[in-house]
Parts: C-alpha cells; sequence; structure tokens
C-alpha cells in the first residue's frame, strides 16, 4: 500500500482560515470539464489487459460503496464511507495511468458493484466532499473490520507514512468481529510460499516472530527458507493468492501447530487502517453522524470540496508494491450472505 511521506505543501483551506491564513483559491479540476470529473475505471480482463470504462465522479462513488460497504448500513456511515471512498479516489488517481486508465475495479483499488438506491444517496448528499490534509487530497484508508484497535500504516507496510490522522487505537465500534480459524496443511503453507519465490526443500518450522503494539503479526520466521521470514501482511497475501482471500482474514492472528497442520486464530477482517467499515456500520446504528464517524477514524482532517484543493496528477503516495491492495473490498464480501440495503 502506501509508502513515502505525507505532502509537505500548505495547509487546506479550512485549515488555513483557522489558522489565521487566507485559504487557497479554488483549483481547476484535474482530468474533467467544469464541475464534471471522470474517472477511468480498468476492468480485469480473462485474457490480459482491461477493459477502460468512464464513469462520472459521483456515479464511480457509488458504485464503489455498493461494492464496498457493509448490508444495511444506514446513511451516516454510508456517507462517512462515500467521503472516504471519494478522497482515495483522488489522492490516488492515475495509479494506473502506464495501463491508460485510473483505477481498476478489484480490491487492488476500489471494488465496484450495480449501487443501489441508498448508495447513490450517499453519494448524492455528500458531492463533491473529500478529506484534506496540507492542501491535498489525504492519504486514506479503509478496511473491512479493524478487529477492535486500528493499526498504523507502517506496521502493515514498512516504509509507509503514519500521519497523525491514521493513529492505532481501540474502537469499540466492531466489536473484534468477524473471529475465525483457519486451518492449513503444511503442505499448502510451503506450496504457497514457494509459488511467490520463497525457496527450500521443506518448511521445518513457520512462527511468529514479533508483534506490532497493536499485537497484529509483524513477521513470521520460515526456518528452512529463503528468505527466511516475511511479514505478516505479506503472508496474508501469499496465502490469500495461492489457497483463497478468504482464508486468512487479518494478521491478528495466532499461530498453532500439530501433526502437519497449522491453525490460525484470528480476528478483523483486512489490513486494519484507517476507516473501519463494520464498525462504522454499528456506529451509525447507534445513532452518530457522519461528522463523528469521521473524526473517530481520521482525527483531524477537514471537510472540504474538491474544488478547493491541487488535484494530484498522480498518487500522493505511491505504493512500494503496486499489487498490494490499496482500499478493502472485503467488507461487501463479509456481508453477502445479508440482503443489500435499499
Amino acid at each position: 500500500m502506501a509508502t513515502g511521506a505525507a505532502p509537505t505543501a500548505a495547509p487546506s483551506g479550512a485549515a488555513a482560515a483557522s489558522a489565521g491564513q487566507p485559504p487557497h483559491p479554488p483549483h481547476p479540476t484535474a482530468g474533467g470539464v467544469g464541475d464534471t470529473v471522470t474517472i477511468r475505471v480498468g476492468t480485469p480482463q480473462p485474457r490480459g489487459g482491461y477493459a477502460v470504462r468512464g464513469l462520472p465522479l459521483e456515479d464511480y462513488v457509488a458504485r464503489v460503496l455498493a461494492g464496498e460497504a457493509a448490508a444495511r448500513t444506514a446513511p451516516a456511515g454510508l456517507e462517512a464511507l462515500a467521503i472516504a471512498v471519494r478522497t482515495f479516489a483522488f489522492a490516488n488517481r492515475r495509479r494506473h495511468g502506464r495501463d491508460g486508465f485510473d483505477l481498476c475495479d478489484s480490491t487492488h483499488c476500489q471494488v465496484l458493484r450495480e449501487p443501489y438506491p441508498a448508495a447513490r444517496a450517499a453519494a448524492g448528499a455528500t458531492a463533491g466532499q473529500v478529506l484534506a490534509w496540507h492542501g491535498a487530497p489525504a492519504s486514506v484508508f479503509y478496511t473491512a473490520s479493524c478487529g477492535g484497535r486500528t493499526e498504523r500504516p507502517s506496521a502493515v507496510w514498512p516504509g509507509a507514512a503514519d500521519p497523525p490522522y491514521l493513529p492505532s487505537r481501540r474502537d469499540r465500534g466492531c466489536g473484534g468481529e468477524p473471529r475465525w480459524t483457519a486451518v492449513i496443511a503444511e503442505a499448502d503453507v510451503q506450496r504457497a510460499l514457494a509459488a511467490s519465490g520463497y525457496r527450500g526443500t521443506r518448511l521445518r518450522k513457520l512462527k511468529v516472530r514479533d508483534r506490532a503494539a497493536s499485537g497484529r503479526v509483524g513477521m513470521l520466521s520460515l526456518e528452512g527458507l529463503a528468505p527466511g521470514a516475511i511479514s505478516g501482511q505479506n503472508f496474508r497475501m501469499v496465502i490469500g493468492r495461492a489457497l483463497g482471500w478468504q482464508v486468512i482474514k487479518s494478521t491478528a492472528f495466532d499461530l498453532s501447530y500439530r501433526r502437519g497442520v497449522y491453525t490460525f486464530k484470528g480476528h478483523g477482517y483486512g489490513h486494519g487502517v484507517g476507516f473501519c467499515v463494520i464498525g462504522s456500520m454499528h456506529r451509525a446504528a447507534g445513532g452518530e453522524s457522519r461528522a463523528s464517524l469521521l473524526n473517530v477514524y481520521f482525527p483531524g482532517l477537514q471537510v472540504t470540496d474538491y474544488r478547493t484543493l491541487r488535484l494530484p496528477a498522480a498518487p500522493v503516495v505511491p505504493p512500494a508494491d503496486q499489487a498490494l491492495p490499496l482500499a478493502s473490498g472485503e467488507a461487501g464480501g463479509f456481508a453477502l450472505d445479508r440482503p443489500r440495503p435499499e
């Protein structure tokens, strides 16, 4: 995901005004005409390459809500996520510039589905609103479920910046759900690692080497293989690519081994950074406003109109590994067995 330093430009118009400085004048939209912005979306094709289509900004936001939000989320939760989704789109726009479009429709960027009425209503109610940091769209993230504690970016993606609006702190919203167990044969673990380039005749032992302050797995030791260690997040990606993305749902897990089988017992779903989609759903159901939700998950950021900001021509914080997912794409799957909201 995102690595590198946060932008160091002057504060946004709202922040500047509160500091007694004149706000920035409106900035022309990037890649759009007047008030219209088109997001060029790429859909991976079975034989390689992408099919590209252009979507008006708010249509794009509504479709991402349909793909990323949890079912039956109250309006305040959908509206808060809509602002995060729009911010994410601007901050990471043209991430696929070399492929001829802006963002893809998979978990690599943001998942899109056919929008339902509540998703369109949330996009419309927040039209044009983004979260600002130093005069530009903030580099924000969201996760299906933080499992009871959000995470700092650098604990997930080594070398990433840790801006003050993305702290690691307890969150009562999601209640630690989902709690999950994964049982994987030793041979399948080794097969997954070998497919990702880890060398060696036999994985003698897999164990947790260290944890982040949040309790998530930081590094795992791979005795018998080279390299001999892997980060918790990379291990989750390795297993996901080989065995399915529903197997290791997060890096908040304990690990045990018996008779050729590894057992992972964990909680949460996703990387844990930023806005907790399941947590916000529960908070919104309890009556919290969209402003309260954004303040909980992105403390210190200002909501402003994107037309008052400098819109980057490239991602604000380009990821070191272009294969790592930036957003979530997992909360929708978390609740796929539940009917979509109307």
